[in-house]
């Protein structure tokens, strides 16, 4: 058996492609090492001298390039080549973190700093998923594009700690330059990956022209699932401290499940209807928060932990592969652009209007409200006739 005969056996669409794969994550797993430094923004500034509003303002600012750029990551993709926006990417985001060593003694140069750190995580997801899927065939395809993934989760048990100890030992100004050193070494590893063909026509890296009938569940659910993955970042820490449970119960095991759910578990789930997969993950993740919010302590905290780190984390790859799967080369940017827009349009924009839910009810009410419409779509994804026709097209 050749290399190339071993490599298609394994999912992969020649030696060098598995080879490629590989680089790739290394690449991700450091792009997402620098883009974890967030989790310690907020304590960096504190420290500078800025308020809470102030520091709330440099914070949340960053939704707005990371969704306007998301938007139109398709269409950059195809302009530059998914290797040159994910370069891009990798230079922006390495910038935007790094000149925070200088720029954060003033309010208004920090604040272009945080703009151009969203513009460079908005421009990742995108040309990274339409390289790497490329680099696959139909042979263990959702598998494979789920264990990839696992370098974003990953990261969160790598970067906040050596952030920590660094920002502790050596301050600030040292905490973002090294920060930024991992994604400029992303950006150098890939000038070992080869270039994609350029596609015959480029209009399919607009997400409007991709975009299909049999997107809108999808979509929708990539939209429910990015807002529970919001509202636990944003505000479930809050809540397990109000009802005294220790944030370690909740978000250790979710991360652990989160991992074990991509590389491990995925193995064998990969094998079932892409339609069965997302719905499941997002009824998971929408009993955990019901879990969390009925039953309080340590054990229910853990166990929402693993039920949301393994709903949530099948969630953006199992749909992002399955309608990468369906898109030829020409509109896989617009495709990927669709669902990672829907993604952080959950992460980045509900978090406010949950604000009202918590106001109107509490902690406990908001996540029960969300569970339940999540546990709805879940279920639509799982009945859909349309969506069940398309999977038996693929």
């Amino acid at each position: 058996m050749s290399a190339d005969e071993a490599a298609r056996a394994r999912g992969f669409a020649d030696a060098q492609s598995y080879r490629e794969f590989w680089i790739a994550a290394a690449a991700s797993l450091l792009f997402s090492i620098t883009t974890c430094h967030s989790a310690l923004v907020a304590i960096a500034l504190q420290h500078t001298g800025y308020d809470l509003h102030a520091i709330g303002i440099l914070i949340g600012i960053t939704a707005a390039p990371v969704l306007l750029v998301t938007v139109f990551s398709g269409v950059i993709t195809a302009r530059l080549g998914a290797l040159g926006a994910l370069r891009l990417a990798m230079v922006l985001l390495a910038i935007g973190v790094g000149s925070l060593a200088f720029t954060r003694l003033n309010f208004w140069t920090a604040l272009t700093s945080r703009l151009v750190w969203g513009v460079g995580v908005g421009l990742f997801l995108s040309p990274l998923m339409v390289y790497v899927q490329s680099r696959l065939t139909p042979l263990r395809f959702v598998y494979l594009v789920a264990a990839f993934s696992a370098t974003v989760p990953l990261a969160l048990a790598i970067a906040p700690p050596i952030g920590e100890v660094i920002l502790d030992h050596f301050g600030e100004t040292a905490m973002f330059l090294t920060g930024a050193i991992p994604a400029a070494i992303a950006a150098a590893l890939t000038l070992l990956l080869r270039p994609l063909a350029r596609p015959e026509h480029k209009g399919g890296g607009s997400l409007i022209k991709a975009a299909r009938s049999w997107h809108l569940l999808p979509v929708a659910g990539l939209l429910i699932g990015g807002a529970h993955y919001g509202y636990t970042s944003a505000y479930l820490a809050p809540a397990l401290r109000e009802w005294g449970t220790a944030l370690g119960w909740f978000f250790v095991p979710m991360t652990i499940a989160m991992i074990f759910s991509r590389i491990g578990a995925m193995r064998r789930l990969s094998a079932l209807p892409p339609r069965l997969l997302a719905s499941a993950g997002l009824i998971g993740s929408s009993l955990a928060l019901i879990v969390c919010a009925y039953q309080r302590g340590p054990l229910f905290a853990a166990m929402a932990g693993i039920m949301l780190g393994i709903g949530n984390s099948m969630m953006y790859p199992v749909i992002s592969a399955w309608l990468g799967r369906g898109a030829g080369p020409a509109d896989r940017p617009g495709v990927q652009a669709l669902a990672s827009t829907g993604f952080y349009a959950g992460v980045y924009l509900t978090p406010w209007p949950e604000t009202y839910l918590i106001a109107a009810g509490g902690y406990s009410f908001a996540q029960i409200f969300m569970g339940l419409v999540g546990i709805m779509f879940g279920i639509a994804i799982f009945l859909s006739p349309r969506l069940r026709a398309q999977e038996r097209e693929l």
